[in-house]
């Protein structure tokens, strides 16, 4: 499953990234290039905006009621249970990340961190470097969401319609 986020999501968008989840996010977008993006890109728009959530073009989306950053993430899980793994792409960029050699990552992280760990990853856009640090056994899937709940879905219905795409 494909995101694009509204300008009111960046903390979310960031989450689901670490989660392995395809997020498009650029708080310089406006509802009209979020909505040619999602119809393009076959992105479910995620939103607080309810006057972009009303547009008929926009039906592909899930309006997010929630105020923080795990409620919200638990939101788009309930909806949308994760298919992918934690550490899979970018947190800024959205770039899915490679291996990196621990060799490579001598001189990227620190000291401890190498000797610690002997898996690396890095992002070819902008060179962050991931490691399976203690965080990243706790970024698993938030408590009290459940699997293929789609009842659990909130605001209007997420509509998956095809008959206003733009090709």
């Amino acid at each position: 499953m494909k995101f694009i986020a509204d300008v009111m999501l960046g903390s979310l968008a960031k989450r689901l990234r670490l989660l392995g989840s395809d997020v498009l996010y650029d708080r310089t977008l406006n509802d009209n290039e979020i909505i040619r993006l999602s119809l393009e890109q076959d992105r479910v728009i995620l939103t607080r905006d309810t006057g972009l959530a009303a547009r008929p073009l926009a039906a592909n989306h899930l309006f997010i009621n929630c105020d923080g950053a795990l409620a919200q993430v638990q939101q788009v899980l309930s909806a949308f249970p994760a298919s992918s793994q934690p550490l899979t792409r970018c947190s800024e960029c959205n770039v899915p990340l490679a291996c990196l050699e621990k060799r490579d990552a001598r001189d990227l992280v620190p000291p401890h961190v190498y000797e610690a760990h002997d898996e690396f990853l890095q992002c070819a856009s902008c060179g962050r470097i991931y490691w399976k640090g203690s965080h990243v056994k706790r970024m698993t899937m938030p408590a009290g969401v459940k699997q293929n709940s789609r009842s659990a879905r909130t605001g209007p219905a997420v509509q998956k319609t095809n008959e206003n795409k733009i090709r």
